[in-house]
């Protein structure tokens, strides 16, 4: 006899169905093959039938920050094919930001089984950011009615451009002074272009699961008061602001009865822990500094928490951004015109004085940097005072 009901999950309706009257609908949003969907149910006369007629993928594999920038494009896609399926090709250990972006059906995590499945799939579009060589040959190989953006191959065995759109991307990986100078589209421009839309200024989606909130209010604990978050970490070193003038803006914000949260990646954590140990020694208890190595989801919940953030370019900003939190933004390699919406108007940013900055990473010094170092911790105090006052 086939339960009626199975706990925890709702009605079960096998008992009314035979042989004869089942049925599959492959064609539903929800449908997996070979097992239950997630509401447990028969295909036939299923109230959440949700049929698909759009298909899309999105490779994006390793660069978190920008696939925050990137996070307001499936909802476009949305928009404009409600039935449409999103699916996003990415790395394990960045997958967990786009499972808190309700648009993306399905993420895709980038390893051998993905790749032996994909070109046994068809998509009506593919839209290709990723430069990572087996990713982009990966794109050239997959059926799709349509495709932009980055691709490996062809007669010259190297990356090149799908469509029109893609041109600007494309340049704007190449080594030239083409990004700092010739450049005023931010990278969510670009990326909605190569998909063929207008960036209208929507915000970047993250929908931070409801745990990872609790636990990050708990280790801020209650106190009142202003609560800033410096986030150390940054994707390349050219990127970070030296340890001291962390250290030196840290100190003055505790004199003025901020509260801080120190925040990095897993790459920043004795960084991280380096100017905790430092603000102890100066008499700074756990209530005023709060530090713990967090996941990616209480990263994500943590700028949402904070009065302003204070950060370089790097996933902490956009994480800022998305909780449309008052930023102050240190830049050195990085073109802000890149990184900053037009429309954002809560951001101070804070350019280096070497007449070599931005490079846009093309890094002239040969990697040695320095171009961080000439912002001063003054000019970021008065800037972060000046978003709580």
């Amino acid at each position: 006899m086939i339960p009626e009901q199975i706990p925890g999950k709702g009605v079960f309706l096998g008992p009314v169905y035979t042989v004869e009257s089942f049925e599959t609908r492959p064609d539903c949003r929800h449908f997996v093959g070979g097992m239950p969907c997630r509401h447990w149910r028969p295909c036939r006369d299923c109230p959440h039938h949700d049929p698909v007629d759009f298909r899309v993928l999105i490779v994006m594999l390793g660069l978190l920050g920008d696939m925050l920038i990137a996070s307001p494009l499936p909802r476009r896609i949305r928009d404009d094919h409600p039935s449409a399926h999103v699916t996003w090709l990415v790395d394990a250990d960045n997958a967990p930001i786009l499972r808190m972006n309700p648009y993306v059906d399905e993420v895709l995590v980038h390893d051998w089984e993905a790749a032996a499945q994909l070109p046994s799939r068809r998509f009506d579009a593919v839209y290709s950011f990723e430069r990572t060589l087996s990713a982009a040959a990966l794109v050239d190989r997959i059926e799709a009615g349509h495709k932009a953006g980055l691709a490996f191959g062809g007669p010259h065995h190297g990356l090149y451009p799908m469509g029109e759109a893609a041109m600007q991307f494309f340049r704007q990986n190449t080594w030239n002074d083409y990004r700092t100078t010739a450049n005023a589209q931010t990278w969510t421009e670009l990326y909605f272009a190569v998909a063929g839309y207008e960036y209208a200024g929507e915000p970047y989606v993250l929908a931070v699961p409801e745990d990872a909130q609790r636990r990050v209010a708990g280790l801020l604990g209650e106190r009142t008061g202003p609560r800033v978050c410096l986030n150390l970490g940054g994707s390349l070193t050219t990127k970070l602001w030296p340890a001291q003038h962390w250290a030196e803006l840290a100190a003055a914000l505790l004199d003025h009865g901020a509260q801080l949260a120190i925040l990095g990646g897993p790459t920043d954590r004795e960084a991280c822990e380096a100017l905790v140990r430092h603000l102890r020694m100066r008499g700074a208890d756990e209530s005023s500094v709060a530090y713990a190595p967090l996941s990616l989801e209480e990263a994500s919940a943590l700028p949402g928490l904070v009065d302003v953030v204070v950060t370089g370019d790097s996933l902490g900003f956009h994480l800022a951004l998305a909780h449309q939190r008052p930023t102050v933004l240190l830049l050195g390699p990085s073109n802000g015109a890149e990184v900053i919406p037009k429309h954002v108007t809560n951001v101070t940013a804070l350019r280096s004085t070497l007449p070599c900055s931005p490079c846009a990473h093309q890094v002239a010094c040969g990697g040695v940097g320095g171009c961080m170092g000439t912002i001063d911790p003054s000019a970021a105090l008065k800037a972060t005072l000046d978003h709580l006052n």
